[in-house]
């Protein structure tokens, strides 16, 4: 079976699929029911717990279930993303409403899932870094060496240049994405740029930067110097790395 590619405004051009229009754009914990993809159908019709309902009540699919059914076009790239948001799992955020944890950074106990993570220095920030930035501190709060270290940017011995972002992770059935604050590279001319347009409005208007990514998250393989990029977003909001 050829493939059917189709023009995507997020993604591109990608292998079309269908699914019930109830999965469509921010839709999330529906149910995601399907046929067992296949090398030849690796994105099979799909649709929510409702509209299983109805094809369970008519016999499967035939002309009067598919009466009731709305059925839309989406490319392979929004179908995954529909699959992680609407895939039912054992356990909800509603499960998860009375799981208490205390924040390292207010010191506040907080109630329901833990979904943000940060790092407040690139992996490669050593304790000689840590001493020289409190002494440019000492010396003048508001200028920046050839190695200093803030809430967003550093820089170590004016030849390693990094930003502070966030890796949405998706979550299984769920609106939310497990947030990574973590760390990045760029290149010299990305950084200075990106510092002279930190209040810059226009900023949102810089092309993806690419980055190394400077963080080791605990729990997974080695995470250093992945390829990625780096979203800038608008003022006040840290990038997005992808």
């Amino acid at each position: 079976m050829s493939e059917k590619i189709i023009q995507c405004a997020t993604h591109g051009e990608s292998q079309q699929s269908f699914v019930c229009t109830h999965l469509l754009g921010e839709a999330a914990g529906l149910g995601f029911n399907r046929d067992e993809p296949t090398p030849e159908n690796p994105f099979p019709d799909a649709w929510c717990d409702d509209c299983e309902l109805i094809r369970s009540a008519h016999g499967g699919w035939n002309d009067e279930s598919q009466k009731l059914a709305k059925i839309s076009l989406l490319c392979a790239g929004c179908y995954e993303h529909s699959r992680i948001r609407n895939t039912r799992t054992s356990v909800s955020f509603d499960d998860l409403a009375s799981l208490r944890w205390k924040c390292g950074t207010c010191e506040e106990w907080h109630t329901g899932p833990c979904l943000d993570f940060s790092y407040d220095a690139p992996y490669y920030w050593l304790e000689e870094h840590e001493k020289a930035n409190e002494a440019r501190l000492l010396r003048s709060a508001g200028s920046h060496s050839k190695t200093f270290l803030n809430e967003d940017f550093c820089a170590i011995e004016d030849h390693d240049f990094f930003v502070r972002g966030i890796i949405h992770l998706p979550i299984i059935g769920a609106a939310e994405t497990l947030r990574w604050g973590v760390w990045g590279s760029l290149s010299r001319d990305n950084f200075q740029t990106l510092m002279k347009m930190n209040d810059d409005p226009k900023r949102v208007e810089l092309p993806p930067m690419f980055s190394w990514l400077s963080t080791q998250i605990p729990e997974y393989p080695d995470t250093l110097s992945l390829k990625m990029y780096a979203h800038i977003q608008q003022v006040d909001w840290r990038p997005t790395f992808e």
